[in-house]
């Protein structure tokens, strides 16, 4: 029977081989977890990035004359606004309550009604229609409603230059009416300025007929 015995020097080959493989592996999964915490490392900045772009960005509000002029509902009044003192007045400080007739306002109008007012003789009467349509002073829907149900069906409101308009309610509506009777409803309201608020009317007010 023969036994074979390492020799010293196998011995020693052996051991080597061994502790060259334990530092490879041990080299493989020091780089693995490395790579895995760079991974992580980029996925969670690539999260904060993500959180602080989702962040949304303050809107700036408009003034009255802003509002007038961007808005595609407001072309024809935006002809009476460039054609008058109030472009300059719609970006002072207020604060003021507009009531702006859409476009479907002025064609409720006679016809060449728009055409003529807008004639630099008649920069007087522009001015009167453009003042029925502003009260010194903030006033929202709410409290329009609340005012209105107190004085038993219809408050007044003075304008800025003291023509009177009635306020009143109609199937939770509220409609202003002018000195010669012409009627308008309220449609979007609450439109906030920098410099006051904005109510959509779907009638031009007017002032009070000479005869």
């Amino acid at each position: 029977m023969v036994i074979l015995l390492s020799t010293p020097k196998k011995e020693k080959r052996m051991r080597t081989v061994r502790l060259f493989s334990i530092l490879v592996v041990s080299g493989v999964l020091a780089i693995s977890c490395n790579q895995n915490e760079k991974s992580n490392d980029a996925q969670n900045n690539s999260e904060g990035l993500i959180a602080q772009a989702s962040i949304p960005v303050e809107e700036k509000i408009p003034t009255i004359q802003e509002i007038i002029a961007s808005d595609i509902g407001f072309t024809e009044l935006k002809k009476l606004v460039q054609s008058s003192e109030f472009e300059e007045i719609f970006n002072q400080k207020g604060p003021y309550t507009i009531f702006a007739p859409l476009n479907g306002a002025f064609n409720k109008l006679p016809k060449g009604s728009l055409e003529n007012i807008l004639k630099p003789e008649n920069k007087d009467q522009l001015s009167a229609i453009m003042n029925c349509h502003i009260i010194p002073r903030v006033i929202n829907e709410a409290d329009m409603q609340k005012a209105i149900e107190e004085g038993k069906g219809s408050i007044t409101l003075e304008t800025i230059n003291g023509t009177n308009l009635i306020a009143s309610l109609k199937r939770g509506k509220i409609y202003l009416i002018d000195k010669n009777g012409n009627a308008g409803r309220l449609m979007t309201t609450d439109i906030e300025a920098t410099n006051g608020i904005v109510h959509t009317i779907e009638s031009v007010m007017l002032p009070k007929d000479k005869k």
